[in-house]
């Protein structure tokens, strides 16, 4: 059928991201021939804003996403027939709860990532990672549960107890804000990102090459990238930083931001 055809929709993407692409089309076409809601793995945002692209692009269907609860960063697309009642529209949507046996407070979400991904699972089927002090508390498909409550025994050498919750029983995550006021010499992706993130410009420039960075999500190894208010950069390692505000010029022509750090 014409208005799927892949490259129409796919010219405009590359690696990767012309891989969630295209998976995000297969599922729009189940979705349109069989009249049925169908459901993407979790999405960062960069993958939400995709696939919300390619479904607006369509016509005759509409979307929604979750990830268990509000603010969740990973989340999966439910795209279904315009005219299906939403209400019946319930993303498949799981989670469990680590109780740490042990000293909890080292462990972070990468930890708690590679252990759950050491039990066999793949990326995609896992959703946001909460800490919770003691333990923590993963969402994901509801398909790997039991894989997760029978295999996964410790994280960071520290025996867990694993428990499937209801999505209700999350704790969602209080984020931290830092406001930062900072000049630079010029919007380059180095300048802004060293003087939000406390870090030596080289530095950044070598985490930049390194495929460490993101802008809005989107890999960028360009240190010169140009940087607008609104643009989000994640470092990997040391969280996110958004360019809320250009303020204008300093007496000695620098650039004046406001920058806001997630921690």
């Amino acid at each position: 059928m014409a208005v799927f055809h892949k490259e129409h929709f796919l010219s405009h993407l590359d690696g990767e991201e012309r891989q969630i692409g295209s998976r995000i089309l297969d599922i729009a076409v189940a979705a349109y021939t069989d009249n049925e809601p169908a459901y993407s793995d979790f999405l960062d945002p960069r993958g939400q804003e995709i696939a919300a692209s390619i479904i607006r692009g369509i016509g005759s269907l509409a979307y929604r996403f979750s990830g268990g609860f509000r603010g969740a960063e990973r989340q999966r697309a439910a795209i279904f027939p315009d005219y299906y009642p939403r209400e019946r529209v319930e993303i498949p949507l799981a989670a469990v709860k680590l109780d740490g046996a042990g000293d909890f407070s080292q462990v972070g979400h990468r930890d708690v990532l590679g252990a759950v991904l050491g039990c066999g699972i793949r990326r995609e089927k896992i959703g946001d990672v909460i800490l919770t002090g003691q333990g923590a508390q993963v969402v994901m498909a509801p398909e790997i549960v039991p894989v997760v409550v029978h295999n996964l025994q410790a994280v960071q050498k520290v025996p867990v107890y694993v428990t499937e919750i209801d999505l209700e029983q999350l704790e969602a995550p209080v984020q931290q804000v830092k406001e930062i006021k900072a000049t630079v010499a010029s919007l380059r992706l180095d300048a802004v990102a060293s003087a939000g993130f406390g870090t030596s410009r080289s530095q950044m420039v070598r985490d930049i090459k390194a495929g460490k960075v993101k802008v809005n999500w989107k890999p960028v190894e360009n240190p010169a990238r140009s940087i607008a208010a609104g643009d989000v950069i994640s470092v990997r390692g040391k969280g996110r930083l958004e360019v809320a505000e250009q303020l204008g010029l300093t007496r000695k022509g620098r650039i004046s931001l406001l920058l806001k750090r997630y921690i």
